[in-house]
């Protein structure tokens, strides 16, 4: 099969090159020399690269024309089925006038999306002395080189069969780039700045939040720019060097620390061929896994519609066909403009149930008047259902879960707390545990969870939670603030310090800088739940 650049050829050119690809090779590995000689000669009359994909009979598969960067996605260009492309390709490359033979930036990336056993390559004519130089490749498994050479010698004598690795063990090697089975694995694509430790804590929230997600990070790209390109946020050098890492480890999917828009997003796949999700997707990835009820499930789906809308557009070729039929004739309507009015549609739908959910919850609180409620707001996995749990003592079965996860707990979950008044009687209370919070909450899933919000701009006091044992509660504490008070929230807060049984010495003093009034306790280990009770019983009325 001919393919690449030739349209230009004139038809001798092409029935050359036809001759040539019908040419068998060794079974097995190595090449058939005379075959390469005359590749080479007709790489010098175009002064074009050429290339050969071999299978393991010694068939040609593919003579592609041009440079291989230009081929997209090369495997996917090959004759027949999936099943019939084979794990024991030989790609053969006469790269030309090119100095160098080693295969470089994109060029390096579509052999690797082949994953041949050998990549033999050589220059389009030999030495003034004789001698054709010519290299031979396998996949690397070091990191930052995609390509290692396997052996260096005459043209001649790679093509012997034997100078080419041994099939089970370079299809050993392969084997550990292909994708393996089981959880997804992804690579991190992350900014840093002038502070490494703030750089750092993002990072590993980021590969907290791909681990929520059930996902598996097992690669880190990083780099450091002072302002954010207009195409994409990393230059093009960087995401290329992603891609070849993301070949390297087998991963599936990149996933950056930055919202992107639309036109980045597809500038950055275009670059990496991989798909792209920013964090903004990944949380709410997170948030459609961890939906239980009803009205959480609406909530996500329509912040989820709110996201995806305006990302339609180049998300496959199906988007760009034409309706057909009566009264679509002329320019019609594309299956784009069809899938955003259908998206519509159901966006007001959801609004529409949203809204009878906030009516529906505001009745709720009405009937509770009388009684005092209190919420237990933090950081996301800062203890609040574990507290919760530890102060209504649930019966079995019904506590609310507890995992250390990010977003563990979506549902906002209600809970009755009778403490004994010193008297005699009760002093009863509502308690209830809210969603965590997360720095730069995504817009969308602010607006979705309004009614779910509700909640907790309507208590009479915010008990923030914070985890003592996380050495970045400090900017965590600083986030919730920044969020409740975005949301318009007036209601009292007391600072609750958990984990004391966890941190360092010096946290606690810290946290006492932050709120004189600072409550200390354990949720787990039940240490200071006795004074929390206590402290509640008078507060937030004595505020």
């Amino acid at each position: 099969m001919l393919l690449g650049r030739v349209n230009g050829l004139r038809p001798a050119q092409k029935r050359r090159l036809e001759r040539l690809s019908h040419r068998r090779h060794p079974e097995g590995g190595g090449a058939e020399l005379l075959c390469l000689q005359r590749l080479a000669a007709e790489a010098r009359e175009l002064e074009l690269p050429l290339s050969l994909v071999v299978d393991g009979r010694g068939l040609t598969r593919l003579l592609w024309v041009g440079p291989l960067e230009q081929s997209g996605r090369l495997i996917e260009r090959l004759p027949g089925s999936e099943r019939r492309q084979g794990s024991d390709l030989r790609l053969i490359t006469c790269v030309g006038r090119k100095p160098a033979l080693e295969p470089l930036a994109s060029e390096a990336l579509v052999g690797l999306d082949l994953e041949p056993l050998v990549w033999l390559r050589y220059p389009d004519k030999a030495a003034a002395w004789g001698r054709w130089a010519a290299a031979a490749y396998t996949i690397s498994q070091e990191e930052g080189r995609p390509w290692a050479l396997h052996r260096e010698a005459d043209l001649a004598e790679l093509c012997e069969a034997e100078a080419s690795p041994a099939p089970a063990e370079a299809a050993a090697d392969n084997a550990r780039l292909a994708p393996q089975a089981g959880p997804e694995r992804v690579l991190l694509l992350a900014l840093i700045g002038e502070d490494s430790t703030t750089s750092e804590r993002d990072i590993a929230e980021l590969e907290g939040l791909v681990r929520s997600a059930g996902a598996v990070p097992v690669g880190l790209i990083q780099q450091k720019r002072q302002g954010a390109a207009a195409q994409a946020f990393w230059g093009d050098g960087k995401l290329r060097e992603a891609a070849l890492e993301a070949r390297r480890l087998g991963a599936t999917l990149v996933v950056t620390d930055r919202d992107l828009t639309p036109v980045q997003a597809r500038n950055m796949e275009r670059l990496v061929d991989l798909p792209i999700s920013d964090r903004t997707e990944l949380i709410l990835d997170i948030f459609a896994q961890r939906a239980a009820s009803g009205a959480g499930r609406l909530q996500v789906e329509l912040a989820q519609l709110r996201y995806r809308l305006p990302r339609l557009s180049g998300r496959g070729q199906s988007l760009s066909r034409q309706g057909g039929g009566i009264g679509t004739r002329g320019p019609g309507e594309t299956q784009l403009e069809k899938d955003r009015r259908a998206i519509a549609r159901r966006l007001d739908r959801l609004q529409r149930e949203v809204q009878r959910l906030g009516e529906h919850r505001a009745r709720l609180r009405e009937g509770r008047q009388g009684v005092k409620r209190l919420a237990l707001v933090g950081y996301t996995n800062a203890g609040k259902s574990s507290l919760l749990n530890a102060l209504t003592r649930p019966a079995a079965g019904e506590e609310v879960l507890a995992e250390n996860k990010l977003f563990a707990t979506l549902d906002p979950t209600t809970r009755r707390l009778d403490l004994p008044d010193g008297q005699g009687g009760l002093v009863r209370m509502l308690i209830t545990d809210t969603v965590g919070f997360i720095r730069e909450l995504p817009l969308p899933l602010v607006e979705a969870f309004r009614s779910t919000l509700e909640e907790t701009l309507d208590a009479d006091g915010l008990l923030i939670v914070v985890d003592l044992a996380d050495p970045a509660w400090p900017v965590q504490l600083k986030a919730v603030h920044t969020i409740l008070d975005s949301l318009g929230s007036h209601a009292p807060r007391r600072l609750v310090a958990n984990q004391i049984d966890r941190c360092p010495a010096g946290a606690l003093d810290q946290a006492r800088s932050f709120d004189a009034d600072v409550v200390f306790v354990s949720a787990t280990a039940g240490l200071g739940l006795q004074h929390l009770g206590d402290v509640l019983q008078d507060w937030p009325q004595s505020a």
